[in-house]
C-alpha cells in the first residue's frame, strides 16, 4: 500500500509540474482533503442546491487530476476511481441540481431523486479517492 500510495504521490507531482516535489504534493492533497472534509463532502450534509458549489470545485479538481495523470501511470485504484468521480460530478451538472430547492430527504420528485444520486455518488466517489491514494491528515 505504501509503495502504490509513493507511486500515486510521485506521478501527481511529476504531473502538476508544481515546483518542489513536498510542496506540489501539499497542495494536491490538502486540496482533497478539504473536499472530502468539507460540509458537503464526508460529513453528508446539504441539499443538492447547498452542495453545488461544492460539486463544481469537485469538478474542477476532477479534471485537473484528470488532465496532469494522461498518459501517465497511476495506482490502479485511483484510475478506476477518478472516472467514476467525473462520471458523478457530471451526472449532476448534466441534471442542474444546482437549480433545485426543495428537501434533498423527502422529494419524490424524479429529477431531485436523480440529483440526490449524483450528490450521494460524488461524495463516495471523492471518498474512495482520498483513501485510494492515502491523503495525509
Amino acid at each position: 500500500m505504501i509503495e502504490r500510495t509513493l507511486l500515486v504521490i510521485s506521478l501527481m507531482l511529476m504531473a502538476t509540474g508544481c515546483g518542489e516535489a513536498p510542496a506540489a504534493c501539499d497542495r494536491q492533497c490538502a486540496e482533497i482533503r478539504t473536499l472530502f472534509t468539507a460540509p458537503c463532502g464526508s460529513q453528508h450534509s446539504g441539499t443538492p442546491a447547498d452542495c453545488a458549489a461544492w460539486v463544481a470545485r469537485v469538478s474542477s479538481m476532477t479534471r485537473k487530476l484528470d488532465k496532469a495523470f494522461q498518459g501517465k501511470r497511476v495506482q490502479e485504484d485511483v484510475s478506476e476511481v477518478l472516472p467514476r468521480l467525473m462520471t458523478a460530478v457530471g451526472d449532476f451538472e448534466a441534471h442542474k441540481c444546482g437549480d433545485v430547492k426543495v428537501d434533498n430527504v423527502s422529494s419524490t420528485d424524479a429529477r431531485q431523486s436523480k440529483c440526490n444520486e449524483a450528490l450521494i455518488a460524488t461524495r463516495g466517489d471523492l471518498g474512495s479517492l482520498y483513501f485510494s491514494a492515502d491523503v495525509p491528515d
